[in-house]
């Protein structure tokens, strides 16, 4: 279980905490941002390669706490309680006052963290395409699209703890009725990616 960390504020009346972990991996993102951006592009002073990363790393949390408000506010939506969010080193988490009640409720939940992250791929993008090419802000843009596109797409991943994995409960549970095999269908399916990550070295 992930501890609460340091609170920082409130996004929507949640509590949005910084576990210990995030600052370590805040610092190890931020210099491979540096050295990436110092390699690719050498004609930019060594300032604008620390803004670039700098600028990339928050906006790259920031982006995991959209994920994580779009599962929030659909949450709140329902009237369930969401007690905060917290960001730590392996992403982003919220906590969840409770379960949803019913498999439309649960699917909508879970589907929305993906879809907020496509809509972030799909604006970064955007002002990607607009920016002058080999700017500061084309190229910061330009990975934050891939960045939010790969977390959309993972968190599909049809397994528990992933987002997939609660949409696959929820379309079992929906077609069965039965919240308790949908649950251990989709642990069934976590273990089966895990094994299958293992596998293939990632």
């Amino acid at each position: 279980m992930v501890g609460t960390g340091f609170r920082i504020g409130r996004v929507l009346g949640i509590p949005i905490h910084l576990h210990a972990s995030w600052f370590l991996l805040f610092a190890l993102i931020t210099f491979s941002w540096v050295s990436y951006f110092t390699s690719e592009h050498p004609q930019w002073v060594s300032s604008q390669h620390w803004a670039a990363g700098i600028l990339s790393s928050l906006l790259f949390f920031g982006s995991v706490l959209f994920h994580e408000l779009g599962h929030s506010v659909v949450a709140l939506r329902y009237k369930i309680p969401v007690v905060s969010i917290t960001l730590f080193v392996f992403g982003g988490l919220a906590r969840i006052g409770r379960e949803a009640r019913t498999a439309k409720q649960e699917f909508n939940i879970a589907v929305a963290g993906p879809l907020a992250s496509y809509a972030l791929a799909g604006g970064f993008y955007l002002v990607a395409s607009a920016s002058p090419g080999g700017g500061m802000v084309e190229a910061v843009a330009s990975w934050l699209a891939l960045i939010n596109f790969a977390l959309a797409t993972f968190n599909l991943i049809p397994g528990f703890p992933l987002d997939g994995g609660r949409i696959l409960r929820a379309i079992v549970w929906q077609l069965t009725g039965n919240y308790t095999r949908a649950t251990k269908m989709a642990s069934v399916g976590g273990q089966l990616i895990a094994y299958l990550m293992i596998v293939a070295g990632i």
